[in-house]
């Protein structure tokens, strides 16, 4: 099952900032969908710089438990199996992706 929790917005994008682990460098990412599959929660995500740009790359993040219940970290989907049953949803869910 797949819902869309951001439905409601209008032209308004939130965005996140994340730290590369390897270089410590911060990088705003700009939510283009927010959604949930079997209870666990993803972010499709791109760039805040590259927004414009309809060639770009997204990322799909999952929600992972932080260290208190109050913290809320993203990490990329590793497990294939994981990623194809989430292309697929994205797929169904709009012919404007094209995710490899």
């Amino acid at each position: 099952m797949y819902e869309n929790d951001f439905d409601n917005l209008e032209e308004e994008y939130q965005t996140i900032l994340m730290t590369d682990d390897e270089t410590g460098e911060q990088i705003e990412f700009t939510v283009i969908e927010a959604f949930q599959s079997e209870n666990q929660k993803y972010l499709l995500v791109i760039e805040s710089t590259q927004i414009d740009d309809d060639e770009a790359e997204a990322i799909v993040l999952k929600e992972l438990p932080g260290d208190d219940e109050n913290d809320v970290l993203y990490g990329l989907v590793e497990d294939d199996d994981e990623f194809e049953r989430i292309s697929k949803l994205l797929k169904n869910y709009s012919d404007e992706y094209d995710i490899e």
